[in-house]
């Protein structure tokens, strides 16, 4: 190959790269679909902190960034359970036998509410709306119930931050909940 065609290469192969460049690391405006959920701040930071880099595009519909939200969830339901049966089998201070429990009971129900959301994630594909409503609202009852175990022992509990993990979590399923409630 001769050296302008060389340079017509090269320059075309950077023209191209340039171009795609801003659609690999774009984000999505979810700000329409965070405008209408309970906790929007949290909203946009999970999904950003979450999804950065990675491709969606600008105008994905509510049915899609909660998919995609849904894979965030249950990535922090899994860190909540493994921090809730850590603190209980490797925790630096012995639990009660009712704290015990509580955890017991709350690790349990986030157990349960990701296997809701996996629900809802099929439900969601199958555009089973009624189903997708009634898991997540199953999902968010789990968590809420989590909540109220770990509250009754507040006072004992050897570390709060595993007490906030879990209110984030709701909050996080709340925001799912909130953004299904727009899809029909």
């Amino acid at each position: 190959m001769n050296p302008i065609a060389n340079n017509v290469a090269l320059a075309f192969s950077f023209f191209l790269c340039i171009s795609f460049f801003p659609l690999l690391n774009a984000l999505p405006d979810i700000t329409k679909t965070c405008d209408k959920v309970k906790h929007k701040e949290l909203c946009i930071g999970s999904f950003k902190e979450s999804y950065l880099g990675r491709y969606v595009p600008d105008n994905a519909e509510p049915d899609v960034l909660a998919s995609i939200i849904i894979k965030i969830v249950v990535n922090n339901a899994s860190d909540v359970s493994r921090n809730l049966k850590t603190t209980v089998l490797e925790g630096p201070v012995p639990l009660t036998p009712e704290v015990r429990a509580k955890y017991g009971i709350c690790d349990q129900e986030v157990v349960s509410a990701m296997k809701e959301l996996d629900k809802v994630r099929t439900a969601m594909e199958a555009r089973n709306h009624r189903s997708e409503k009634l898991n997540m609202k199953a999902a968010v009852t789990n968590v809420e119930n989590c909540e109220k175990e770990l509250k009754q022992v507040e006072a004992q509990l050897p570390d709060k931050k595993q007490f906030e993990e879990v209110t984030v979590l709701k909050e996080l399923l709340e925001n799912i909940d909130d953004i299904i409630k727009t899809v029909d």
